[in-house]
């Protein structure tokens, strides 16, 4: 008795919670139920509150905004309430339509269809997306945390190296007529001792060509031994299969029984062992090398383990075979009776664990090796340069783990550092990369686990966990989340369903177990990791396109304010009609607005930094840009529009001052222009709509240019094309919308008298347009020009 505690995760005789005996009949001890059970810690850990998306911080945003803005208009309301009927009712309508012009009526649909586009395109990419409200966190993450199996790899499993006759053969050198019967005999074992079988209803296709079902290791195996043995179904048969141990990750070994009819009408019994070498090499005492039988000592022993363990190392799946002849009377006659069920059919062997599966003779080794996407090592870069960390967590062993991190490009081949945890002489930010086994830390409580965890992240930018349990991946994705990093996960297993229900964004792969996929966000068809990084990037380009369409819908704003303001300060007859300002919003606003979806995206998307500080659609800079430097042109071009026109029919801009409810009111006739002629209620009200068609057309003109402009942030136009179709027809539109709106006959407050007003409009509206397209021209050249200069800072959204 050593006085050591073992571990839950170290017993080999623990049945989780929903375990049975699946055979035979057994005792158990209760350790943990309920709450305590496996199966209770990982309901529990699921039932957390999952973190804000970001979408659900957009819309608390725009409840903010919808906050303040009831209040700016009750103010609003209050200081313009005036006594007088008829002023009272020009005011009330004036702030009505002030209120419609700020109420954002394009950002909902901006959202939704920007959600649905994007998620058009990942199902294009064979992405089934659950949740909308992930597809727009996905592009915000900073920590990725996966496993490496079937997602770096290609989980193909194929046969590497043959370690049999104390000789370590590699299969691309492999001379098969050189092969020894006791090659044939590993070879024979790996295909007796596998559960892998071919899928029913592939009559016809060849054996090479047909699908396996089973596990990887298995299916290799399986493959590889058609090249020697091509008859496997003869084989199975003549060695029927009378008793099985499927492998576990308890035990980690696959025991079978098989039975050989002999030619004089007897038969006979082998039993044969794969597993784990270190397990498989504690139950064999000899050792078969050409036509002699060694004696597995210990020093023989520790060689055979040490071999495996570079061929671990090397990222390379290792499973050791043993084979036993039952002599045994009383052994065999554990075989020979069955155990017949209620209706009399035969039923399986039983007891055949009772088999003494010591004293066996050491077969060899066969690795396969699992190899890594073609393209794995680029998107690993990619992931890199777009600023997100990659995390790995496998239940595999460190060893092997490190050997398969290396060769996806996640781990740096060994240098002077080292890839393990430094030693207490080495300062942790000396390594760049840490394999950790977290077993190393099941006795130790979780906060003093969540320490460590928290300390290895902020230290190493290159991190794998191994041997990681459901509690210990669930504690990692929160303590990132701690940190402040936004965290997309992949699993796959019933294990990591707590931890896809924590994250951010889980993502399940195809495959994976029915609480994987309802516990997920988006359920990936193929599994590969490059695609992840793909739909990142179609994330971004979501966010960022989102921005574009709502900088230029919130330009048209300023120039509305202004005219509310100058109606009441400066008190001119300047005023936006509803049905203006609903043209403006949809038809000017929104419909190019959603055009700037389909942008593609700038050459420097993958290679910023996720915005997470920043993650706001109403940021200071979007609203600087759209309601300063480009808001005040377009208003200056309403306001010099509206002077230039009420000038060439008579007002001169100092008449007007003062005239904002006399205008208006139907009982005055009296008001002259510059030039002493009387302006009657009906020819106002024509003169009004004249007016009001003119700013629609301005804004539209202006709207244009911004649309044309706001298709890149940073980038040259030129430089970046115009292969948006959907966007040059919206420009199109745009200009065709300035011609027709003189010309239709609704709203009666558009129509335009004649076809002099629309040459006055193109004759004076083309410098405000040419000094838009300089000004934000000039702005992105100095972006490209200055990196990081004040300007970017300021006006870089």
């Amino acid at each position: 008795m050593t006085g050591k505690l073992l571990s839950k995760w170290d017993s080999r005789n623990v049945g989780f919670g929903c375990s049975h005996a699946t055979q035979g009949y057994g005792l158990g001890l209760a350790i943990a139920c309920g709450d305590a059970s496996e199966v209770g810690v990982m309901a529990r850990l699921s039932m957390e509150r999952r973190p804000p998306s970001r979408v659900g911080k957009h819309l608390q945003q725009v409840t903010y905004y919808a906050i303040v803005l009831g209040i700016f208009l009750f103010f609003v309301v209050l200081f313009t309430l005036s006594a007088d009927k008829q002023s009272m009712i020009t005011t009330s309508q004036v702030n009505t339509c002030l209120a419609i012009a700020l109420i954002p009526l394009f950002l909902p649909s901006l959202l939704y269809l920007g959600l649905v586009r994007t998620q058009r395109i990942l199902k294009e990419k064979e992405y089934y997306v659950r949740n909308l409200e992930a597809v727009s966190t996905l592009g915000l993450s900073t920590v990725i945390c996966a496993d490496m199996r079937g997602t770096m790899t290609m989980q193909q499993m194929r046969v590497s190296e043959i370690f049999v006759d104390a000789d370590l053969l590699r299969v691309q050198n492999l001379n098969l007529e050189e092969v020894g019967p006791r090659f044939i005999e590993l070879i024979r074992s790996s295909l007796l001792c596998n559960d892998a079988v071919f899928c029913p209803g592939s009559v016809g296709v060849p054996v090479e060509k047909k699908s396996i079902y089973g596990s990887s290791y298995d299916s290799a195996l399986l493959k590889f031994g058609l090249t020697f043995i091509p008859n496997v179904d003869q084989l199975r048969c003549d060695h029927e299969k009378v008793a099985n141990l499927s492998y576990n990750s308890i035990d980690h070994v696959h025991v079978t029984v098989h039975k050989i009819r002999l030619e004089n009408g007897g038969s006979r019994h082998i039993l044969l062992m794969k597993g784990y070498a270190d397990v498989v090499l504690s139950h064999c005492s000899t050792y078969a090398v050409s036509d002699e039988e060694l004696l597995l000592d210990e020093p023989l022993k520790q060689t055979i383990g040490n071999l495996s363990t570079r061929l671990m190392e090397a990222g390379r799946h290792v499973r050791a075979f043993a084979y036993k002849e039952i002599l045994s009377d009383v052994e065999r006659r554990r075989f020979s009776q069955v155990n017949l069920g209620r209706d009399s059919t035969p039923g399986r062997y039983r007891d055949f664990l009772s088999v003494n599966i010591f004293s066996l003779r050491f077969l060899g080794l066969i690795a396969t090796h699992n190899p890594p996407h073609a393209n794995i090592a680029q998107s690993v870069f990619k992931c890199r340069s777009a600023g997100v960390k990659l995390v790995i967590i496998t239940r595999a062993k460190a060893t092997f783990a490190r050997a398969l991190a290396m060769s996806v490009g996640i781990i740096a081949p060994p240098t002077s550092d080292g890839v393990d945890i430094p030693d207490s002489s080495m300062k942790r930010h000396q390594v760049s990369a840490a394999v950790v086994s977290m077993d190393e830390y099941v006795e130790h409580k979780m906060h003093h686990q969540r320490w460590k965890v928290e300390q290895l992240l902020l230290a190493h930018p290159q991190l794998v966990f191994a041997m990681v349990n459901v509690e210990q991946n669930h504690m990692i994705v929160e303590t990132c989340q701690r940190l402040g990093a936004v965290v997309t996960i992949m699993g796959y297993s019933v294990h990591d369903t707590p931890a896809l229900r924590r994250a951010h964004v889980g993502v399940a792969k195809s495959g994976c177990s029915t609480t994987s996929h309802f516990g997920a966000d988006i359920l990936l068809t193929d599994s590969p990791f490059s695609k992840l990084v793909a739909a990142i990037e179609v994330s971004r380009l979501l966010f960022e396109n989102t921005k574009k369409a709502l900088a230029y819908c919130l330009a048209t704003n300023t120039a509305l304010i202004l005219v509310h303001v100058s109606f009441f300060l400066v008190k001119i007859p300047l005023r936006i009609f509803v049905m203006q300002v609903f043209i403006i919003s949809i038809f000017v606003n929104l419909l190019p607005g959603l055009t700037l979806l389909f942008e593609r995206a700038e050459e420097k998307l993958m290679k910023q930094k996720p915005k997470i500080f920043d993650d706001f659609l109403f940021n200071r800079r979007l609203l600087f840009v759209s309601c300063i430097l480009v808001g005040i042109i377009e208003a200056a071009a309403v306001f010099l529009m509206y002077f230039l026109f009420m000038a060439r029919n008579g007002f001169l801009p100092r008449t007007l001052v003062g005239l904002n409810f006399k205008w208006y009111d139907e009982t005055v006739t009296d008001i002259t222009d510059s030039y002493g002629q009387e302006w009657s209620p009906k020819s106002r009200q024509r003169l009004d709509c004249q007016v009001s068609a003119i700013c629609l057309m301005t804004l539209a003109a202006m709207q244009c240019t911004n649309l044309m402009l706001t298709r890149t942030g940073r980038a040259n136009l030129l430089s970046h094309g115009f292969s948006n179709v959907c966007l040059n027809l919206a420009i199109v539109y745009l200009i065709c919308l300035c011609v027709l709106v003189p010309h239709v006959d609704f709203p009666h407050c558009l129509r335009l008298v004649g076809g002099t007003e629309l040459v006055f409009f193109w004759w004076y509206i083309w410098p405000l347009v040419s000094l838009l397209a300089f000004l934000e021209t000039a702005r992105r050249y100095l972006l490209r020009r200055f990196p990081g200069s004040w300007l970017e800072l300021e006006t870089f959204y």
